[in-house]
């Protein structure tokens, strides 16, 4: 074994590559910026809270690291802010998004 031949200098990081990010499941996205739209105060928390534990659990499951899921989960929540704002947009007068 020589000095460049070292393991350490071989090694890669593992590599994560989640098939559906949450971010782009845009049908779920869409849905739940719908269901928060209609809700207001403490349900709208309570159904934001069952949303996150869902997919906390799914991407738990599926092998992502509690970082991964935390990353995950706040662009899902920025996705549906963003939808949400697209929704109200859309209700105004001239507003064509």
């Amino acid at each position: 074994m020589t000095d460049t031949d070292l393991p350490l200098f071989a090694w890669q990081p593992p590599s994560t590559v989640i098939a559906f990010p949450l971010v782009r499941r845009v049908g779920k996205i869409r849905h739940t910026a719908s269901k928060l739209a209609t809700k207001h105060g403490e349900d709208a928390t309570l159904y934001w809270k069952q949303v996150v534990s869902s997919q906390r659990k799914h991407l738990s499951r599926v092998g992502l690291s509690p970082e991964e899921i935390d990353v995950e989960l706040r662009t899902f929540f920025d996705a549906v802010q963003c939808q949400m704002a697209r929704m109200v947009y859309e209700r105004q007068p001239g507003g064509a998004a």
